[in-house]
């Protein structure tokens, strides 16, 4: 028994480096693939959707209301505290090396071989390098079709407010009940 463990002690020992130079290997070819896919640049855009659609949001919001100008520059600020914390939060310095682990979780050596050869082939440029425009377009038709669709949205949050109103249980009473009676007193 001793003498299993031991060969496979040694085993061990002589295949670890061969088993990280095969991590070094997939993970140098997931690094690749994600800066050929240019997905630090795709992460930046989405951050800089993101933080857009909040001022956005914002100005939605107050557009409906009456707001003094010290009120705005309030939201104004907060909007940037926000955004500041939103870009922080999800700078590439933080996210890289999650991605990287999701990739190399993902994806075997073998695909990521095939992954990096279709995205050095003519085809595989032109996906990277129109991608950036056809999800632009592809997010303007999504905010178009649910542009269109707040007017439904509307009237199907007001018809969930009116049933739920229906099915809340009476209002109490505003005056308070009577406290109790004191209990008769005895003498002895």
């Amino acid at each position: 028994m001793n003498r299993l463990s031991t060969a496979a002690l040694l085993f061990c020992i002589a295949t670890a480096p061969f088993l990280r130079a095969d991590d070094a290997s997939k993970r140098t070819k997931v690094e690749e693939l994600i800066e050929i896919t240019k997905v630090n640049q795709i992460a930046g855009q989405m951050t800089q959707q993101m933080t857009s659609r909040m001022r956005s949001m914002a100005a939605q919001q107050t557009a409906s209301h009456a707001v003094t100008p010290e009120q705005q520059k309030v939201i104004s600020d907060y909007i940037s505290q926000l955004e500041t914390i939103t870009r922080n939060a999800v700078a590439w310095d933080k996210i890289k090396s999650g991605i990287v682990e999701s990739y190399s979780q993902a994806y075997t050596e073998p695909e990521l071989d095939s992954i990096l050869a279709f995205y050095h082939s003519p085809a595989g440029k032109a996906l990277i390098e129109k991608s950036p425009e056809l999800m632009t377009k592809t997010m303007q038709t999504v905010q178009e079709q649910m542009a269109a669709a707040q007017p439904q949205m509307r009237e199907a949050n007001a018809e969930f407010t009116r049933k739920m109103k229906a099915l809340a249980p009476a209002a109490a009473p505003s005056t308070p009940a009577p406290a109790p009676k004191p209990a008769p007193t005895t003498k002895p």
